[in-house]
This record gives C-alpha cells, structure tokens and sequence, in this order.
C-alpha cells in the first residue's frame, strides 16, 4: 500500500512487475494494477498472460507501449522473471519464457513503424546480458532483481562506497551492433541517468551518464514527505513486533562478519539449514534433505544487542531479500564456492562482502600472507546417515546446498556451473521470513563462536580495520 502511494507521485511513464509483486497473489496484485491505471502509470507484462486468472478479469496489462520521441517511435516492453513461477504465487497468471515473448513482440511493434526498441526487466544482470546477446533489436535494458551495482569511476567503490560490479551502461556487442544494459541497484539509494542519441532511423549513436547518489546534497521532496507522513505510525508500530530474546549479542557491525566466523551470520545459516532438515527426510537412514547452508557475509549489516529482539532489529540486521534455494553440487563444484568466498579476501578499507559463512560445515583457512590464502580443509555433514558426522568434502560426492538466490543468481561475483543452476528448488520463502520464525522458535538465542570458520596465521596487518578501525582512522 505504501509503495503504490509512493509510485502513484513519482510520475513514471512505465514499469515492469517484479515477482515480490506476486508474493500475495493474485488477490494482492489486483488492487496494486488498479491504483497504477489511475495514477496512469503503464505496467508492463510482455511475457504475462492474464487472461485465465479470474482476480484480473477486466485488469489489462499491456504487452508494450509505444512513444513518439521527434518523430521516431520507440517501443518499450516489460518482462518479469520465469522463477516467479516458483518463488511467488503467481495463481493462473502464465509467465513465459523471457527471450521468446521478446522476440514476438518485437514482431508486433515493427508492424507499427517501431525503430527503437527498450526493455524494462526484472531478471537480473546476467540474464539481461543474456537477452541483449540473443535479441538483436533491443537497443537497451534497465534491469532489476539482483540488486547489482553498475558505475563508471576511476577506482573499484561507488559514492556510496558500493563495489562496482560493472560499467553504466554495460555494452554488449552482437553481430556490429551494441546493446547497453543498467540495472537499479536497491531500495532507491541512486537515481538512474542515462542519455542516449539516437539516428532518425534509429541507430544508437551514443550515451553518458551514471547513477546518483541519492544522499544529503539532494534535497528532500516537500510533497512526498507530506503524502507518506500518515504511514509513518504504521510503520513504527510493525516494527514493534515482539519476536524473541537473545541472552547473547549476535555481533555484526564493523563488517565483523566479512573478516571471521560470526554468531550473527551462523543463525542465520543455522534458520537456513534447519528450515530444510526439520522435516521428514525423502531417504529413510537419512537425518536430512540437505547437506549444509552457505550464506555470504554481506547477508547481514547491523549486530542485535542482547535482549528483546524485535522486528525492526532483524529489519536492520538484514534489510535485503532474497528467497531460499538448494543447490545440488559436487565437491569439487562446492570447492570452488569457497575459493571464491575468499578470493578477493582483505584486511583492509572494505573487506567484500562474499566472504562465506556456514552451518553444517566446516572451513579452515591459511592466510600465509596479505594477499593470499588457501583451504587447509573442507568438511561437510553427511546426510544420507543416521548420525550426522563432518566428513572431508569429496570432490567427486553430490551435496544439496542451502543458500540464497542471490548467490545463486551471481551476486557478490559467484558463478555456477550450468548443471547446478539448472538443480535449483526453491519454494519462494524469503531468507528473513525463515529466519524471523528460527528466533521464534529457538528463543532465547544463544548462538555461539564454534569454529565453524578457522582461519590459520590470521595476523592482521597493522592499520588494518582489526576492531572496526581503517588505515589512517583515530579513535577520538
């Protein structure tokens, strides 16, 4: 409700629908429709199909809009990821195959004189270089759903102090021509900016721009603060929730989590874990459906003190969403995980945030110098027994892995094999849902340090961010 008030007095001119959108189903996207026609906002489902799912009857979503831009027209589609399938509730609402409805409605829009062809999407980063590869027409996308970074600057951090994922616009060439690809990033922290010229025929010519950072320089609107000022008592009030008790803090500030095991991250991976290895295993001698849970550092940003744990607490403590996967892995596929969790492994200034943490594993590091490490040893439980023992991680045994479908969808940099994506289940249910109802359930916390990640000849350098300081820092 508040974000479609918000949306009604922005003025955009189009916008795709995102699988968040289909959380309550169909009954829940049908007033959010309503209340976009009559701010005249377009929504646009090039790859819906509407038409058997009663709580849309008579709710039209547009395949593609059409825009006279000097002269020359320009068409602008709007397709929504094929996971929604799965990760939402989408009802009798069909979503189809991303490229293939693209592509006929490309068709479509040549028949009406069309020559510049635009996409909205929510797929995420490499699935959109994936559509600007195999669509030839399309002449740019802005993207959504992995929450990636894209920037043009002179070092590897954004204003912001994000890590630069890629350039704005990132150029993808496919037989002489070029497709250039944005996304939004998350939770409207920049304003995108993208100029393009454009030929009278169509041709892109050239472009600029970069996101804005959207920070204290920019001064606040007056109108939206007026419009979204009666929500703010409903919003404190949610955040009240009482959810549990924790008779330990749960440490994660200072980036903590990015430099060492943390309690923090290992409830988190432990609610992942449990989620899946408390019910009935599918083996009889088995304890559990999955092996392990795998979660990235940069899950979590904020520590919970000791005490009540209420749902603003785990609001700040995890403010990203992503769904819960499995993935189905070999050793050596699972290796290569963790190689990467620490490749770009550092002491100093901002530590990365696909430093790994986990529950029902175990890691040990050897940082031998600085600037480079290596895994000693990899254990994981097994699961396929009746009593839960580490063993070595054999390169050539199949593992399920929990995780996140940021992971999984190549955030913080991680890469799958094509066969462990194509492995992926899910059932939707958000990271921080799972782990609200964990604190429920194991309240009062009492999450420890175990081991769980070791890390050998951990000698920090000397005016590292050891104790939360940066090289140069005081303490004051």
């Amino acid at each position: 409700n508040i974000v479609s008030v918000a949306m009604e007095n922005m003025m955009y001119d189009a916008v795709c629908l995102g699988n968040h959108e289909f959380d309550d189903g169909p009954e829940g996207l049908a007033p959010f429709l309503e209340r976009m026609k009559s701010a005249n906002v377009t929504v646009l489902g090039t790859n819906l199909e509407t038409k058997d799912e009663p709580a849309l009857n008579g709710i039209e979503v547009l395949k593609s809009i059409v825009y006279d831009i000097n002269g020359v027209k320009m068409g602008v589609m709007g397709v929504v990821t094929t996971e929604t399938l799965t990760i939402a509730k989408p009802g009798k609402i069909g979503i189809l195959d991303e490229i293939t409805s693209i592509k006929a409605e490309i068709e479509n829009l040549k028949n009406r004189s069309v020559k510049i062809f635009a996409l909205i999407s929510h797929v995420g980063y490499e699935k959109d270089k994936q559509i600007a590869k195999e669509v030839e027409e399309l002449h740019f996308i802005v993207g959504g759903h992995t929450n990636t970074f894209l920037y043009n600057g002179t070092g590897t951090k954004g204003p912001g102090g994000e890590t630069i994922e890629g350039n704005y616009p990132t150029v993808v060439e496919r037989n002489g021509k070029q497709a250039l690809v944005t996304q939004d990033y998350w939770f409207g922290k920049y304003l995108g900016y993208l100029k393009l010229n454009f030929s009278s025929e169509g041709e892109l010519k050239g472009w600029e721009g970069n996101p804005i950072l959207l920070n204290q320089s920019i001064e606040e609107d007056k109108c939206m603060l007026e419009i979204l000022e009666p929500f703010k008592e409903e919003v404190r009030k949610a955040g009240e929730e009482y959810i549990g008790i924790s008779k330990v803090e749960l440490e994660a500030d200072n980036k903590t989590c990015r430099l060492k095991e943390c309690n923090m991250v290992n409830l988190i991976a432990d609610s992942f874990l449990a989620y899946y290895a408390d019910r009935n295993s599918t083996i009889p001698q088995a304890w559990s459906n999955v092996n392990a849970a795998v979660v990235n550092a940069g899950i979590t940003r904020t520590s919970i003190q000791q005490g009540i744990i209420r749902r603003r607490d785990i609001m700040a403590a995890m403010p990203f969403e992503s769904s819960l996967v499995v993935l189905t892995m070999n050793g050596t596929q699972l290796r290569k995980m963790f190689e990467h969790g620490i490749s770009k492994f550092t002491w100093y200034n901002d530590p990365e945030g696909s430093f790994l943490q986990v529950s029902g594993m175990r890691v040990v590091y050897d940082f031998k110098n600085t600037n480079s490490s290596e895994i000693v040893t990899l254990e994981i439980l097994c699961a396929n027994c009746s009593i839960p023992k580490y063993e070595p991680v054999d390169p050539d045994q199949t593992y399920k892995i929990v995780t996140t479908s940021f992971i999984a969808g190549g955030g913080d940099g991680f890469k799958f094999d094509k066969e462990v994506l194509q492995s992926k289940e899910t059932e939707g249910r958000m990271d921080v849902e799972v782990f609200t109802d964990y604190v429920r359930k194991m309240s009062p916390i009492k999450t420890p340090e175990e081991g769980r990640v070791i890390m050998l000849n951990n000698n920090r350098p000397a005016g590292s961010n050891s104790g939360g300081l940066y090289p140069g820092s005081l303490r004051i």
